[in-house]
């Protein structure tokens, strides 16, 4: 598992009501909002809490900083605990940062791949009205989380706090866009060649052969690629500063150019592989044509963009300029009013406040309008577009989403209340509501009165499911799986899941013998309550 104290990135400070109000709003989905829990306040009620734990802040005039703390605690993907162990895990984080008796709303949130707990938490104590900041908290976390991994069984993450930034960049940029960096680019193609280099002209030459050029900016040094894309040298490494290239290479030389650097730059322009060109991370899934169509489409939509704001800006100014010539007639008549020179002076004023007021409008108007199209035709990225693509029926970007997913790879079991079996059938979840799509290829849809998360070989249930809602969920497990069933999860559900199928007749079998005992029984009952029903109605008759 993942915690993380989440830092307010502007100068003001954060808003403990607004942030509840973003993490207690459903946007919309079924299963975004698991579990409200409110803790040392008077009341459970969201409201009075809210308003109580404002007082508190208030009172509290001293102190400068920031009041609230945002904590977030994050499992690997598949693993979900009950309610009764994430409230147990989420009080032994507050104590270990010291906020055990401090005022606090956890919210869990299950609308994404990772099960994840928000933590709003009062700085203030509420009786001795003192704030408190955790000192090294990062460490105290890391050592929580390697106790909880080890108790609860959970899939152990590397908490090394040593691994460098620069790695920590790439992985964030590669995760969330899934299109390879030039930071990650470079590090695994050409890292080795640049520390090899013993003079400039040599850097420069490896540089040249992989389509990159490195270049003074302010007091550093930058390599640019291609196609205009740069990064800082030190976020590649730290050898490759600038005090340090300049250490071990001298003072820095630029690029000298001769006729046989011009011949050897053609011949290597011509070998593009060697180039760094975004594209998507290597996956099991050929995706050249997608990433090709996906290129297109961007392309034309940032066109239309550009063509729809010059439309806009020439309405503007054609709004503007015809505002100008009402304001100049309305003067010319001005001129032949047979009024005083304050009357006149009145009639300009009135005139100049009615342009100005006018102006004021179309401006307004106009950035509206400009704001809407920025939003309306934004660039996506490309596992935006993959999802997008998902919602519109195609399976191919479904499978390049779920050749990302590293759940296989992870030597945790897979955790929570799902259903699966032998085989699969892709494009059933087309038939129903998609909420929304991960970016690991988890389709969220809504079946009956619950949603089901389907990874691609599994079903997940949620665990406020009912019986009457198994029903469906039990359906779409038969037209994907065929009725031999695998049921995994706690014993609540797996009995919950055998019970809705004998009470309705559904034909299906288990993997597992108990339940395949436990359904005989059910059934043996459920015939044997029918066969009484039936005597005992034909004896009254």
């Amino acid at each position: 598992m993942i915690a993380k104290i989440i830092p307010i990135k502007s100068i003001r400070k954060s808003n403990f009501s607004a942030l509840v109000k973003y993490l207690t709003d459903p946007q919309g989905k079924t299963e975004r909002i698991g579990q409200i829990a409110v803790t040392n306040c008077y009341t459970d009620e969201m409201t009075a809490a809210l308003l109580e734990i404002q007082n508190t802040q208030e009172m509290n005039k001293r102190a400068k900083s920031d009041k609230t703390c945002h904590l977030v605690l994050s499992f690997p993907e598949g693993e979900r605990l009950s309610n009764v162990q994430l409230n147990e895990i989420e009080e032994r984080f507050c104590d270990a940062l010291g906020f055990g008796e401090h005022q606090r709303i956890s919210v869990v949130h299950d609308d994404t791949n990772n099960l994840h707990i928000h933590i709003a938490i009062n700085k203030i104590h509420p009786r001795k009205l003192t704030i408190h900041n955790p000192y090294y908290d990062y460490k105290k976390v890391a050592t929580l989380c390697e106790q909880i991994e080890q108790e609860y069984g959970l899939t152990k993450v590397n908490h090394e706090t040593k691994l460098d930034k620069s790695s920590r960049i790439i992985q964030d940029i590669e995760s969330n866009a899934g299109i390879e960096s030039l930071l990650g680019w470079i590090r695994r193609e050409c890292l080795d060649d640049i520390k090899q280099a013993d003079t400039w002209q040599d850097l420069h030459q490896v540089l040249q052969d992989h389509g990159l050029e490195i270049k003074e900016r302010g007091n550093g040094l930058v390599f640019v690629s291609s196609n205009g894309v740069a990064v800082k040298a030190s976020s590649v490494d730290r050898s490759l500063s600038k005090p340090n290239l300049i250490k071990r290479l001298g003072a820095f030389e630029p690029a000298i150019d001769t006729p046989q650097t011009n011949n050897q730059s053609t011949q290597t322009t011509e070998a593009k592989a060697k180039h760094y060109q975004p594209k998507p991370l290597h996956n099991k899934v050929d995706t050249s044509r997608l990433y090709e169509r996906y290129q297109q489409q961007q392309a034309s939509a940032s066109s239309r963009r550009n063509e729809q704001w010059l439309k806009l800006r020439k309405q503007r100014d054609l709004l503007i300029e015809r505002a100008k010539q009402e304001a100049r007639s309305k003067r010319g008549i001005i001129k032949y009013v047979q009024a005083g020179p304050l009357g006149k002076k009145a009639l300009y004023a009135t005139v100049s406040l009615q342009f100005k007021t006018t102006l004021d409008e179309i401006k307004r108007d106009y950035r509206k309008a400009y704001a809407r199209l920025k939003t309306d035709s934004r660039r996506m990225s490309w596992l935006d577009w993959l999802t997008v693509e998902v919602k519109n029926g195609n399976v191919e970007a479904l499978s390049v989403l779920r050749a990302r997913s590293k759940r296989e790879s992870r030597s945790g079991a897979v955790m929570g209340d799902h259903i699966t079996g032998n085989k699969y059938n892709n494009d059933q979840s087309r038939k129903y509501e998609i909420e929304s799509i991960a970016k690991d290829g988890t389709v969220i849809y809504k079946v009956g009165n619950t949603a089901v998360r389907d990874d691609g070989k599994r079903l997940f249930v949620s665990q406020s499911a009912l019986d009457d809602s198994l029903v469906d969920v039990l359906q779409v497990a038969i037209n994907k799986y065929g009725n031999h069933l695998s049921v995994h999860g706690t014993d609540t559900f797996k009995s919950a899941v055998v019970r809705t199928a004998a009470q309705n007749r559904i034909r299906i079998t288990f993997d597992d013998p108990e339940l395949e005992r436990y359904s005989s029984q059910l059934m043996k009952q459920i015939v044997f309550q029918k066969r009484s029903k039936t005597s005992t109605l034909q004896r009254s008759l």
